[in-house]
């Protein structure tokens, strides 16, 4: 791998990063993966609309902010805040 391609994953890693755990817009933090387990797991095929999909996700991030602001990670809870925030302005 040249230095040139090396460089061009880096970037691309730093930015598929942010876009799942920092930036408020994309961030994730996970939940789509842990769907996706779940959904493998379940044996029977069950429809799940956007708006519930939504509404799972700000359950499952409201958690993750309550344990931010139980350690005193102010900065983390803001950024989960946000996401929250961005989500409620979906449904």
């Amino acid at each position: 791998m040249s230095e040139e391609e090396y460089q061009s994953l880096y970037n691309r890693i730093k930015e598929d990063l942010y876009d799942e755990f920092i930036n408020p817009e994309t961030a994730t933090y996970g939940a789509d993966v842990l769907r996706q387990k779940e959904a493998k797991e379940s044996s029977h095929l069950t429809f799940n609309s956007p708006i519930n999909i939504i509404k799972d996700e700000i359950k499952q991030l409201k958690l993750v902010m309550k344990k931010y602001e139980e350690t005193e990670e102010y900065e983390h809870a803001a950024v989960i805040k946000k996401r929250i925030d961005y989500l409620k302005r979906k449904l």
